[in-house]
């Protein structure tokens, strides 16, 4: 009896050491992933400062380190610089183009960058391969409603270990983090010249806007007025003259196919494609029209084409019925381009040539999208029409 108490008090004892034993090698580990999850993040984030402010402020970078210094950049919330030389109360930063100091009680320096911009600074996932395909679910079996090129980014909703939710054209997707980098988009600083050069031209747009409105509203009273002229004109002529005229004018606005009118046409198109291209840079604006301040994909197309005295329907896929169908490997300048998900459109550019288009889009490179020009076969078409010629 005893050398069985015995033996039960050995077995008690060892399994309690084991157990004691285990216990600080499972914290040590967590610890040893949590310290080199640390080290990598004051790596990353090594004499580098981000701006702590609202998001409705700026702060400023100025010349040397005292508010009464001249100002000579700003940084908004989230950006990023580069810690030129670090004081304990202002330090002075790289940031984009501008070079200057910056107090350190709105700065967050090193390490502490990472937890902040968890909550403060939104991420992006930046195309790394040819063409990525975006899935309607996070799964390789999903469907494919998109194609992305490279270099592309996209302002990422959310993410896990496998993939990433990003919103492309206008529909939620999935990219595989096996060919997408999820960054965060920290920003620059911008120099007080950029700053007056993007005043001026802001200033500009606004200008050109309103000459292009006085513009419209004289071209439709010319055409008012001609079409009054007209059909007096034609009042006064004889039937058969004006079964003769209605003829002429039916058969130019169904675009005849004769030679001299696919001359005509393909050097409208192609006068089309040059007006359009002037417009890169411009921003996106979901539901917008304007050439200067902002329009959607079928806003911008519509907008072009009024330009020119078209008047196409509002919506990529009401617009896939304006005009003719023409075959994907027939394109001119001017042709519209449409993309979708299936036989859905969603999507609609202006072919300017050389195996591109014009469009406006909401991803990269510009910060909430723009206008741009792409490869034509960044996504697949769905189709094409030709609206003149």
């Amino acid at each position: 009896m005893i050398i069985k108490k015995m033996r039960l008090s050995m077995a008690v004892v060892t399994l309690a050491g084991t157990v004691l034993a285990a216990t600080p090698v499972a914290a040590a580990e967590e610890t040893t992933a949590k310290d080199t999850a640390a080290k990598q993040s004051e790596t990353k984030y090594e004499n580098k400062a981000v701006a702590d402010v609202r998001s409705n402020t700026t702060l400023n970078i100025r010349k040397s380190g005292s508010t009464d210094s001249e100002i000579v950049g700003k940084m908004k919330k989230g950006n990023i610089a580069t810690v030129v030389e670090k004081g304990s109360e202002w330090t002075k930063v790289k940031s984009g183009n501008v070079t200057g100091y910056v107090k350190n009680d709105y700065l967050v320096f090193d390490n502490e960058i990472e937890d902040y911009a968890k909550e403060n600074v939104k991420q992006v996932a930046e195309v790394k391969t040819e063409t990525l395909r975006v899935r309607e679910k996070a799964s390789t079996d999903s469907d494919i409603i998109d194609l992305v090129s490279e270099g592309d980014t996209y302002t990422v909703k959310k993410t896990d270990d496998e993939w990433v939710q990003v919103k492309v054209d206008g529909e939620t997707g999935y990219v595989s983090k096996d060919y997408a980098e999820v960054d965060y988009s920290f920003g620059n600083a911008k120099s007080m010249a950029e700053i007056r050069a993007e005043q001026e031209a802001k200033e500009a747009a606004e200008e050109a806007k309103v000459q292009e409105a006085a513009q419209t509203s004289s071209s439709s009273s010319s055409s008012s007025s001609s079409s009054t002229t007209t059909r007096r004109s034609t009042s006064s002529s004889s039937s058969r003259r004006t079964s003769s005229s209605s003829s002429s004018t039916t058969a130019r606005k169904s675009y005849s196919s004769s030679s001299s009118s696919y001359t005509a046409g393909s050097a409208t198109g192609s006068r089309i494609a040059s007006y359009a291209r002037q417009f890169v840079g411009n921003p996106y604006r979901y539901g917008g029209t304007s050439l200067t301040n902002g329009a959607d994909c079928s806003g911008f197309v519509m907008s072009v084409y009024a330009h020119f005295g078209y008047g196409l329907n509002r919506t990529s896929s009401a617009q896939a019925s304006n005009g003719r169908a023409v075959s994907i490997s027939n394109l001119q300048p001017g042709d519209l381009l449409f993309y979708g998900s299936g036989s859905g459109i969603n999507h609609v550019a202006i072919y300017i040539g050389g195996g591109q288009v014009v469009h406006a889009s909401n991803s990269a490179p510009y910060p909430k999208g723009g206008i741009k020009i792409s490869s034509a076969f960044y996504r697949t078409p769905v189709c094409a029409r030709r609206i003149v010629g």
